[in-house]
């Protein structure tokens, strides 16, 4: 008697993971019905991301795999993070993407807080300091430079330059003239700055064109 029921049990369980089985990989009940995309900054990267995922309506939902998508989403040097998530009673897939902010171009390049340089399909539209630099320190340098300096300062400023940490330069729009200026590091900012205000409010320095501020107790100008 318990041999029967044992075996019975045994045949109803396997009859069930073989229905599950099913329904979940062979059976059109379970399918995607809707695919939503967001965190894509431009129809461009959009595509991409399309592309890429590789999912279409219809596809049964057990089959996606969805850690392997967003394994390969990951891959895109302009894509910081990557999810999907299924939804097994709406048939809704959403792939969702979290896009490296861009700070400046660093030789060319969109860069974001960390370092990391990719390019953007579609491009990025805002207006970024553009900074050239020899290496990642120094750019971020530069960029670090860039967000102390006061707004209307900043706003006039363009082709940031790094050496090094220590040695970086930039063009300055000055009425209707451009300067350029030696800055250095971004130490004593507040002092460069006066100084910086001073030297051009000067009537004998209406026509320079260079000012160094390396030493901003005994600047330079020429």
């Amino acid at each position: 008697m318990f041999l029967r029921k044992h075996r019975l049990f045994t045949v109803l369980a396997i009859l069930l993971t073989t229905g599950l089985a099913y329904l979940l990989g062979w059976s059109n009940v379970l399918t995607i019905k809707e695919i939503s995309y967001i965190g894509s900054p431009t129809k461009s990267s959009e595509a991409t991301v399309k592309a890429l995922a590789n999912i279409e309506i219809g596809e049964r939902l057990a089959r996606v795999e969805t850690r392997k998508i967003a394994g390969r989403l990951q891959t895109l040097p302009w894509i910081e993070s990557a999810d999907l998530s299924r939804n097994w009673f709406s048939g809704k897939i959403v792939v969702a993407v979290t896009p490296r902010i861009p700070i400046a171009t660093f030789n060319g390049e969109l860069m974001d807080a960390t370092g990391k340089r990719f390019e953007l399909p579609g491009g990025f539209k805002s207006k970024l300091p553009s900074v050239f630099a020899r290496d990642t320190k120094s750019g971020l340098a530069a960029i670090k430079l860039f967000t102390k300096l006061p707004t209307e300062f900043s706003t006039r400023t363009s082709a940031f330059t790094a050496i090094s940490p220590e040695n970086i330069n930039f063009k300055i729009v000055e009425g209707k003239r451009s300067l350029m200026v030696i800055w250095g590091s971004d130490i004593e900012i507040d002092l460069k700055l006066k100084v910086y205000r001073a030297l051009v409010a000067l009537p004998e320095n209406s026509k320079i064109k260079k000012i160094d501020l390396t030493e901003p107790r005994s600047p330079i100008v020429k």
